[in-house]
């Protein structure tokens, strides 16, 4: 479960603002102390619309690498550091976490033809069979 604090903001005048403070203090004190002193953060303010979307990590992990890793025995983590050795991620990058939007979509799409190409077996228990209405 993550720990990351995430609070919707504004660009008002000259400033960015909060759109709740009393929610932002109290996720931010619930995560100091998760964190303790002294914990290296990395803060990251962007265009919401350009903002990696949850549901962008749930396909990759879930519905690229969860089907190999059944297949194959590697783990998630082990998929996705193959996968950035194999070049998808952008110049310069190196977490999955400092990808904008579109990045997230170009480095999974090229993830999902790479291990389609390479484990093709994999995907076959999760893709449709045709016409079952004949089922019993």
């Amino acid at each position: 479960m993550s720990t990351a604090v995430t609070v919707d903001a504004v660009v008002h005048q000259d400033g960015i603002q909060i759109v709740d403070e009393d929610l932002y203090r109290t996720r931010v004190k619930r995560a100091v102390k998760a964190w303790g002193s002294g914990t290296a953060l990395k803060v990251r303010i962007e265009p919401e619309e350009e903002a990696v979307q949850y549901y962008q990590f749930k396909h990759l992990f879930g519905h690229v690498f969860e089907p190999v890793c059944d297949f194959t025995g590697y783990t998630k983590q082990e998929l996705c550091l193959m996968a950035k050795a194999e070049g998808f991620m952008p110049e310069g990058k190196t977490s999955l976490t400092e990808l904008s939007r579109e990045e997230m979509d170009e480095f999974t799409k090229q993830a999902e033809k790479w291990l389609h190409e390479e484990c093709p077996d994999a995907f076959a228990l999760y893709e449709p069979r045709g016409d079952v209405s004949h089922v019993a």
